[in-house]
C-alpha cells in the first residue's frame, strides 16, 4: 500500500496543485464525497446555481425524508472565522430542513487539518449544545487524520489513486515522468541561462527539468524523512559538482560570461552520481536537478548568473510543471 504523508502535508497539496483556495475547496469536497461513496455508493451532492447549497455538500437519503449530511471545509488554519463558518453551515441546513420538511439524522464536519486542543474543545462543546437542541441528531468530526486513514483502506484504493496518483511506494524505483509538450518552459530561468551559455537546443534539458521537478513534488508530498534527507544530499552533491566546475571555468569566461563546457560537465557529472537506496533516482532525475538548481537561483550557467536571475521576468518553471501535472498531460 502507498504510504501517505501527514495530513497537513497531504492535503495542502490540493492548494499547491489548484493554485487557488476555491479550487482546493472544490477538490476537497469531491474527495469527501468519493470517500463516503466507498461505504455508501448512493452518496451524492447538490448544485448551487443560486449561490446556496442549503448547507449540504455530500448527502445520503432524500430531501423529502431522512438525510445524513457531510459538510466539507478546507480549513488549514483555525480561529473565529472558521468557527463562524461552521455555525453558519450547520444553521443553514437545519433551517432548510425545517422549511422543506426533511430530517437531518446525522451531520459530519470534514476538514483536512488536525485541530489544536483549544479548537477541538470548542467543537466538542458546540456539538454537545447542538445535540441537546436538536434531539436525536448525530454530530461528528472527521479531521485530516481520520480522512488519511480512510484513504489507506484497501477498498479506498481507487480514491487514493484518483487524488494522489503521483505517490510512490517506499523503495520502489522512481519512474521518469515526461510530458508531451514543454514549450511553456521556453521562458523559464534555467532555459534563459542555457541560451546565454550558448546552448540553442534545450528540449532535452526541459525534459530533465520536468522529471526532476515532478520527482521533487512527489518526495515533498510523501514527506518520508529518509527520502527527504536523501534528496537534500543529492542536491548538495550536484551543487558541489557545479561549484567546482564553475570555479575552474570562471577564469576562462569570455566577455559575455560564457564558460565553454560548463553545462555539459556538470550535467554529465550529475548523471553519473551513484544512486542511493533511500531514493533510487534515475540519471535523468539527477541531470534535471542540475537545471533545477539554476531555476531555483542556487547556481547558474554564465559568469553573471546572479544578475541574470535578478533581472529575469519570465514564467516560473515549477509552476509550469505543476500545471502540466494538474492537467494530466504528463
Amino acid at each position: 500500500m502507498d504510504e501517505l504523508a501527514a495530513p497537513d502535508v497531504l492535503f495542502r497539496r490540493f492548494l499547491d496543485d489548484s493554485k487557488t483556495l476555491a479550487g482546493a475547496r472544490e477538490r476537497f469536497q469531491l474527495l469527501v464525497t468519493d470517500l463516503v461513496s466507498v461505504q455508501v455508493p448512493a452518496a451524492s451532492e447538490v448544485a448551487a446555481p443560486s449561490g446556496s447549497d442549503w448547507g449540504i455538500d455530500t448527502y445520503v437519503g432524500a430531501l423529502n425524508g431522512h438525510m445524513v449530511v457531510w459538510q466539507s471545509k478546507f480549513f488549514l488554519d483555525w480561529g473565529e472565522t472558521q468557527r463562524g463558518q461552521i455555525r453558519a453551515s450547520f444553521n443553514e441546513v437545519m433551517k432548510k430542513a425545517a422549511e422543506n420538511s426533511f430530517t437531518v439524522a446525522a451531520w459530519t464536519l470534514c476538514v483536512p487539518s488536525v485541530l489544536p486542543p483549544d479548537e477541538q474543545k470548542w467543537f466538542d462543546t458546540w456539538a454537545a449544545g447542538k445535540r441537546r437542541k436538536h434531539e436525536g441528531i448525530v454530530i461528528e468530526l472527521k479531521n485530516g487524520g481520520r480522512l488519511r486513514r480512510e484513504l489507506m483502506r484497501p477498498d479506498a484504493s481507487w480514491v487514493r489513486e484518483q487524488y494522489f496518483p503521483k505517490i510512490i511506494a517506499p523503495g520502489d524505483p522512481i519512474e521518469v515522468k515526461v510530458a508531451s509538450d514543454l514549450s511553456a518552459l521556453e521562458g523559464a530561468l534555467f532555459v534563459r541561462q542555457l541560451n546565454l551559455a550558448g546552448h540553442l537546443e534545450t528540449d532535452a534539458a526541459k525534459g530533465y527539468f520536468f522529471a526532476a521537478e515532478a520527482m521533487a513534488r512527489d518526495v515533498a508530498a510523501r514527506a518520508v524523512p529518509g527520502e527527504v534527507s536523501a534528496l537534500k544530499e543529492i542536491e548538495l552533491d550536484i551543487h558541489g559538482e557545479w561549484e567546482s566546475a564553475f570555479n575552474l571555468a570562471s577564469a576562462s569566461a569570455d566577455e559575455g560570461g560564457q564558460m565553454t563546457g560548463l553545462v555539459d560537465a556538470v550535467v554529465a557529472a550529475a548523471g553519473a552520481l551513484p544512486p542511493t537506496g533511500k531514493l533510487p533516482l534515475r540519471p535523468a532525475h539527477r541531470r534535471g536537478i542540475a537545471h533545477r538548481l539554476v531555476e531555483h537561483v542556487r547556481a547558474g550557467w554564465v559568469l553573471h548568473w546572479r544578475q541574470v536571475a535578478k533581472d529575469h521576468a519570465g514564467p516560473s518553471g515549477p509552476e509550469i510543471v505543476a500545471e502540466v501535472i494538474r492537467r494530466g498531460e504528463s
